[in-house]
Order: C-alpha cells, then structure tokens, then sequence
C-alpha cells in the first residue's frame, strides 16, 4: 500500500509539472507578416548564380495544442501549410514544404526566425521578421 500512495503522489508530481510548463507556453494563434531577406541559386553548388531578394510573408497559425502549432505560409502568393513546435528551450521549429525555419519568439508579437531549403534544383537561405497582426 505504501508503494502504491508513494508512486501515486509521484505521478501526481509530473502531470502537475506537465501541466504548468503547458500553461507557460506562449499562444501563437493569429496572423503574422513581415519581409525575409534571403539568397538563392538555382543551380546548387554555383555561387556565381546567386540571386538576393526580399519577399512578402504572411504566417497564419490557426491552431495550437501545447507546443504543437499548424497553420499556413504564404509568399509570393504561394500559400503553403505549416507545421511546428514550441522547442523545450522556448525557440520555435516549423517545417514547410520545401524547408523549414528555426526561430525565436522576441516578445509576444514579434518572431525572429531563418529559413533554409537545400534541393536537387535550389539553394536558399534567408531570414525573417514577423510582427503578429492585431
């Protein structure tokens, strides 16, 4: 019986610590936009094509549970579905078609992030800014 009580209020211990790191969790539900300025080539390995733009980003995170987050990704009017995770050190991962970004939340309204995409036909890397939109 000992045993039992002993391992019950052990269990009652972690959902408990479970339960307050997800109540710690940030809410990043909403739109975000911002620029990305990135580097590319189209042909990998060539850096004698590298072509340097800016685009338009439009992150829209419909749902959250926890630290898991999905929503969509839009630039140069491609809209792309997203998939991603609040990381145990408080950075954000999120994963896209063709890439994925690893980030960090500034403050509440402001992600700071980098994406990469490494392919048989393109190379790009670039980085973003995205304010949440109120």
């Amino acid at each position: 019986m000992r045993r039992f009580v002993a391992t019950l209020v052990a269990l009652m211990g972690f959902i408990g610590v479970a339960a307050a790191e997800e109540q710690s969790l940030p809410n990043l539900k909403g739109t975000w936009t911002g620029k990305g300025d990135g580097v590319f080539v189209t042909q990998p390995g060539s850096v004698t094509d590298s072509q340097f733009r800016e685009v338009d980003i439009k992150l829209v995170i419909k749902q959250q549970q926890g630290r898991r987050f999905s929503g969509t990704i839009t630039m140069s009017g491609d809209a792309r579905p997203v998939v991603g995770v609040i990381k145990f050190d408080g950075g954000i991962l999120w994963s896209e078609p063709s890439g994925f970004v690893e980030g960090q939340l500034r403050d509440e309204n402001t992600i700071q992030g980098c994406f990469v995409r490494i392919s048989s036909f393109s190379q790009l890397a670039a980085c973003e800014i995205l304010k949440r939109q109120k």
